[in-house]
């Protein structure tokens, strides 16, 4: 007998959330029909309609779209904006897609971070971008993932350092930010990730940074890796040079390549260097 995953998801949400989910489909349709319910949480003004096309969740993602509920205060349309265009990245997270049941983990997120985006969305202009934490998927395997080596003329400023590392995390990324001269990154995640991560680092964190100082450069892309060499994204500190050397603030490099060698990244260090100077 066929089972009705997308049926069988909603009836397990309707009965965790017994008042609030409103259906708009025949319960008694075909598994070939698309199916559609909206989700009211009223603690945060919000209503989610969602949408699951024919497939899902075998062969496609839902759809989903967040409105105001009419309760909870008023969400204005700058606000709404901002919760629709994270949920936009969320489900972008997703891809490629795993045909499993998402419903809920979207649900969570919105419980966990909507809070936050609605209230950055009262506070930041329009044209500045929301930061948007990743969800963690509950399956426990990445999307397709990759690797990619920063080069920085100089990496220096502690507001600076500490925002990056934040803002990579936000965006669930795992990898290090080495500072210093040269500032060395590696970032690992989707590949959307990282380019949203690297548009804001650009634009935003480095808005600040004179520019003789925030040269940066994608020095090596790995396409696709098969596991990530690195558990969270944290800063690591290295020797500076000593001796004879006029520049007391240079990064010692052959510690750098020890330290790339032991996370098994060691074919990265030439790469690095090779192409950034």
């Amino acid at each position: 007998m066929h089972v009705d995953e997308a049926l069988e998801e909603i009836e397990a949400l309707k009965m965790m959330f017994p008042e609030a989910i409103e259906t708009n489909f025949d319960a008694k349709s075909s598994a070939e029909s698309e199916r559609s319910f909206t989700l009211k949480l009223e603690d945060l003004g919000l209503a989610l309609a969602f949408s699951l096309p024919r497939g899902y969740p075998v062969s496609c993602a839902p759809r989903v779209v967040a409105t105001s509920s009419g309760g909870g205060g008023t969400v204005s349309r700058q606000e709404l904006s901002a919760v629709n265009k994270a949920l936009g990245c969320v489900l972008e997270g997703y891809e490629p897609w795993e045909g499993l049941p998402v419903l809920y983990d979207i649900i969570s997120w919105v419980q966990e971070n909507a809070t936050k985006v609605l209230k950055e969305a009262k506070t930041v202009p329009k044209s500045k971008h929301q930061e948007i934490k990743r969800p963690s998927h509950s399956n426990g395997k990445d999307t397709k993932i990759s690797r990619e080596w920063i080069w920085f003329i100089g990496f220096y400023t502690k507001k600076i350092i500490k925002a990056f590392i934040s803002t990579a995390r936000d965006y669930g990324l795992t990898g290090f930010l080495m500072p210093g001269k040269p500032g060395v990154a590696c970032l690992e995640g989707p590949k959307m990730s990282i380019d949203e991560f690297l548009r804001v680092t650009r634009t935003q964190l480095f808005a600040t940074v004179a520019p003789s100082s925030r040269k940066m450069k994608l020095v090596h892309r790995e396409a696709v890796i098969s596991n990530r060499a690195f558990k969270s994204f944290e800063e690591v500190q290295m020797s500076c040079l000593s001796g004879s050397h006029k520049r007391k603030d240079l990064t010692n490099l052959g510690d750098f390549q020890k330290f790339l060698t032991n996370a098994g990244c060691g074919h990265a260090f030439k790469l690095i260097f090779n192409d950034a100077l």
